[in-house]
């Protein structure tokens, strides 16, 4: 094989079966927690898996409010994340949601919380943070694409750094050559895009201090409110920055006292996550369609033909001409399929489980001059609702009846889905 080029209709992953964590280890996780902190847990995770970064998006709302609607009982919630961010606006909504059921809201970080996710957990009374765990800036980043189809990211900020760069560091701020600098901005960068970037990023906030301001309601954290979310919006140099424990607090932001043996029981549950959603197995799909045995077989190269050097030029050119044949009838027959299976996000606890899933079909083909080309076919999207093991609901369902040992109570949730097709 001269060359190898990956063509694909979509850019989805899978998960492999044999390799995860099955929902009954992580729910045993989750209680344990529960029963460390005496108050109910809901869990939600987007991928962070390199080549497969999945967003908090509206879709999970609908979850979030089965989760809460299962919690009949008691006064205090805590919520497990792990995401890169994603929609401000969904942030809001899901503590928005959790604020109108609950007197007091703790968000336990045991890795990352970045952006939306950042701001998800400003308007928790209390954040958990891990050792491991970061947080992060809550500038909004705005995508957009030139003429040539080149797809661009960047932050209000930046065009706010090239105008002082311009102005403090070059010196220019005679009006004629700032005119020729402004109009050379703008014939790369759409007026449009950058007023877009400005709304996003007083949106940020806003939703910021409005999030603070459910748990920070004196009338003097008003000012520090403002402050706090203008510094997690512009006192950043790189929207990627961790923010780590000890930041956080000199951030003023309401991060806890660590707390070993509940930082061990947080970071138990995170790799169970990590396990499940494969997060540390970068995103290559060709390489999973290798190792099915059959797909691997399907796209093997042949052997090159070995022909004697004393054979007739006319019996050459035949040889070659059947081997060519062969080749392309082999690359029009039908490929070996194989199935897919990948998670974007989940949302669990001990009383229901459901995935952002997508599963089809992906098939290879070896091409006459050497190219493999990938096709996946994707016939289910969206999100399901995982089968609860047996001993769980069981448990639950007796837990619903003690409310003052364990301050929930539940209810059976309606199964619709098979776990084991979904991992």
């Amino acid at each position: 094989m001269n060359e190898l080029r990956l063509f694909r209709k979509h850019n989805f992953s899978f998960t492999k079966r044999g390799n995860s964590v099955q929902l009954e280890q992580r729910i045993a996780q989750y209680k344990a927690i529960e029963a460390y902190r005496k108050r109910p847990l809901i869990v939600y995770a987007t991928s962070t898996r390199a080549g497969l970064n999945a967003m908090m998006a509206g879709d999970v709302v609908r979850e979030f409010i089965d989760q809460i609607d299962l919690i009949t009982s008691g006064t205090e919630v805590d919520v497990l994340i792990n995401s890169t961010g994603g929609d401000a606006l969904t942030a809001w909504k899901l503590m928005s949601l959790l604020r109108e059921r609950f007197k007091k809201v703790c968000v336990l970080v045991p890795f990352m919380a970045f952006s939306a996710a950042t701001i998800f957990a400003l308007g928790a009374d209390e954040i958990v943070m891990h050792p491991h765990a970061s947080l992060g800036p809550i500038d909004p980043q705005i995508q957009m694409q030139d003429g040539a189809g080149t797809v661009r990211q960047f932050a209000y900020e930046d065009v706010g750094a090239f105008l002082r760069f311009i102005a403090d560091e070059v010196r220019i701020t005679e009006q004629l050559h700032t005119s020729a600098i402004m109009e050379r901005l703008f014939a790369v960068v759409d007026p449009l895009n950058v007023g877009a970037a400005k709304r996003a990023s007083d949106l940020s906030t806003d939703i910021g201090e409005r999030l603070l301001s459910m748990h920070m309601s004196r009338p003097e954290d008003k000012g520090r409110v403002r402050t706090i979310a203008e510094n997690l919006n512009k006192s950043f140099f790189a929207h990627s920055d961790a923010v780590t424990r000890g930041r956080a607090k000199t951030l003023q932001l309401q991060v806890a006292e660590p707390d070993p043996k509940l930082e061990k029981l947080i970071w138990n549950a995170y790799c169970g996550l990590e396990g499940h959603m494969l997060l540390r197995e970068p995103f290559f799909p060709l390489l999973d369609y290798l190792k099915d045995p059959l797909g691997r077989a399907a796209i093997e190269p042949a052997a090159p033909l070995q022909l004697p050097v004393n054979l007739p030029p006319q019996i050459q050119q035949q040889i070659m001409q059947q081997a060519v044949n062969n080749a392309i009838q082999a690359s029009a027959g039908k490929a070996h399929q194989t199935d897919f299976s990948y998670v974007f996000a989940v949302c669990e606890s001990i009383r229901a489980a459901s995935a952002s899933v997508s599963k089809g079909k992906m098939s290879a083909w070896l091409m006459p001059n050497g190219e493999v080309k990938l096709n996946m076919i994707e016939d289910q999207k969206g999100w399901q609702r995982l089968t609860m093991p047996p001993a769980s609901t069981k448990k639950a369902a007796e837990d619903s009846e003690k409310p003052a040992k364990t301050e929930i109570e539940t209810k059976e949730p309606q199964i619709k889905a098979d776990e084991t097709k979904v991992t």
